[in-house]
């Protein structure tokens, strides 16, 4: 901190004032449990989430996801006349304003953002660091360091897991104030507007037709005989629901870690539908608003190769050869996400924390059983592009232009699988957050966490953490099987992408995967269209402009 502070230059006094605020506010992250979080309490800066690698690569992924199907870094159409300053509120890991700069080489740049997060401008060309400058405070909790008018555009992404619903007036205020007259506005949020999907702050599932496939896998006495006590499951997880299952007709494998994953939002004030809301405001603050229907993304098909899980064979593998590759059984204990592609879009890392996921093995050999594996696959079911649906039934219009799904047309297997493997690294990054939740449960709410299948022996504190560990484990095995990266990004690449070999799994056990991959397969075929369309992301553009 004090390197920090010796490298602030004072150049008035006004600056001084305003840099004084943002010297206490800097605050970096600390460890809980592992994962790194701000060190603000949860009633100053609300933000659940940890800021650990994956989560961290998931704003990086969909920044280029945005770009690319926009062709642009910004929704608003500027023409031959890009603003001259600009400001990112909220700006993570600063890769809009570093792409942003490119595209607008006369514009300066202004990252605003709780924790410091942002590559620093010593590893910036010169002309890139004199046009950027990257500033920490808490927009909920004191004004905006910036005078009245200051810019010509706000550029504004994924805030609303952080502000409570009672700070949005206060917010809108302040960028209004900074707004300069005529100034643009840009917003995208995830956002639902369907009655049966409400909630913009998702917490993904799987429908009962896959899950059925996978539970009669389980029930199955195990065939791999695990070489580290460690890593067998000493508890294992009731495969049944609880015998009073809650009254919701939408019960799943994973109810409880939805129920705490919603309660940590609600105990923090946050709308699980800040899209619902964000309109209104828009339309208090600024002219000319255009607010887009919602963009739905659905689960992504099954993949047309077996959706082996690729990090759990580490477990199995040979030590002396540890950059062979290596392809794991489709279920199994897992270790780390498959989900790697994250990792080709950003250089961003903390200090001594390494990135171990499966990308090592992006150009892995090929071989023969591998080869056989593609041999009798069942037709699989058509690929459900993303589609709109609104609260007021249009669709048409400049407001649909924003993101139009002309744009999306061309969306690939691996896109829609990128976008589930967002939405539930989001609940992964919450997993302190939802702890503490549980905690609370533990000793104000017994009857509620029975009811969701909680045992008696599980109160114990030891016990619960395990408990508790087990289930999210499932659950990130789960949605990484589901998800498929790795193979989604093999039916959409070229055919020089090759699946790892299988490592240490023998015939019976890879005949017992093909099996249960011809499953999943065929019972695709058979879902209904209603199921297909289900959403696992959406997304919503607002634009509006200064009076």
């Amino acid at each position: 901190m004090a390197k920090q502070l010796a490298q602030l230059k004072i150049e008035d006094a006004a600056d001084s004032k305003r840099r004084s605020v943002l010297i206490k506010q800097a605050q970096l992250t600390t460890k809980r449990n592992g994962r790194r979080h701000h060190t603000f309490d949860k009633e100053k800066a609300p933000y659940p989430l940890s800021y650990d690698r994956t989560a961290v690569d998931l704003d990086i992924i969909d920044h280029v996801f945005l770009t690319q199907v926009r062709n642009s870094v910004s929704f608003v159409d500027f023409e031959d006349d890009p603003p001259e300053t600009c400001l990112d509120l909220g700006c993570g890991t600063g890769t809009w304003i570093l792409d942003a700069m490119k595209e607008w080489p006369e514009c300066e740049f202004v990252g605003f953002d709780l924790v410091n997060i942002q590559p620093p401008n010593s590893i910036l060309d010169s002309a890139q660091a004199k046009r950027v400058r990257w500033v920490r405070g808490n927009f909920l909790t004191t004004k905006l360091p910036f005078e009245d008018d200051e810019f010509d555009h706000v550029h504004i992404r994924s805030i609303a897991r952080a502000v409570p619903e009672s700070k949005w007036d206060y917010l809108f205020e302040e960028i209004s104030r900074v707004l300069r007259p005529g100034g643009s506005i840009e917003m995208i949020e995830d956002g639902a507007s369907d009655y049966k999907f409400s909630a913009d702050i998702r917490f993904p599932t799987l429908p009962g037709w896959y899950t059925r496939a996978l539970r009669a896998r389980e029930r199955k006495k195990p065939s791999i005989q695990f070489p580290e006590e460690s890593l067998r499951m000493t508890d294992p997880i009731p495969l049944s629901p609880p015998e009073t299952p809650p009254p919701e007709e939408t019960y799943h494998d994973h109810a409880l870690l939805e129920s705490l994953y919603q309660s940590v939002y609600e105990t923090r004030f946050i709308n699980l539908a800040p899209t619902a809301i964000l309109p209104s405001y828009f339309s208090t603050y600024f002219r000319q608003v255009l607010c887009s229907p919602v963009i739905n993304f659905p689960m992504p098909p099954l993949p047309p190769v077996p959706t082996f899980n690729i990090a759990t064979s580490r477990r199995f593998s040979d030590a002396s050869q540890p950059d062979l590759p290596r392809a794991p059984a489709i279920r199994g204990p897992r270790k780390e996400s498959t989900c790697s592609t994250t990792s080709q879009f950003s250089n961003i890392s903390f200090d001594g924390e390494t990135d171990d996921n499966a990308m090592q093995q992006r150009t892995p050999p090929t071989s023969d059983d591998e080869a056989s594996c593609h041999e009798k696959q069942p037709k699989s079911a058509p690929l459900v592009l993303p589609y709109y649906t609104s609260r007021d039934g249009s669709t048409k219009g400049e407001a649909a232009q924003l993101l139009p799904l002309a744009s999306l047309s061309q969306s690939s297997q691996f896109m829609l699988a990128l976008q589930l493997h967002r939405s539930y690294n989001f609940v992964l990054a919450c997993e302190e957050s939802m702890w503490e939740v549980l905690n609370d449960r533990i000793r104000n709410h017994e009857k509620e966490l029975k009811d969701l299948g909680w045992d008696d022996d599980d109160f114990d504190s030891p016990h619960a953490r395990h408990r508790f560990d087990t289930l999210l484990e499932r659950y990130k095995g789960d949605m990484q099987t589901r998800a498929a990266i790795w193979q989604s990004l093999l039916a959409t690449q070229s055919s020089a992408w090759k699946l790892p070999t299988p490592g240490f799994l023998g015939k019976a056990e890879l005949n017992d995967e093909d099996r249960l991959y011809q499953s999943l397969l065929e019972a695709q075929l058979h879902v209904s269209e209603e199921e297909l369309r289900q959403p696992c992301r959406t997304l919503r553009v607002f634009v509006g402009y200064n009076p």
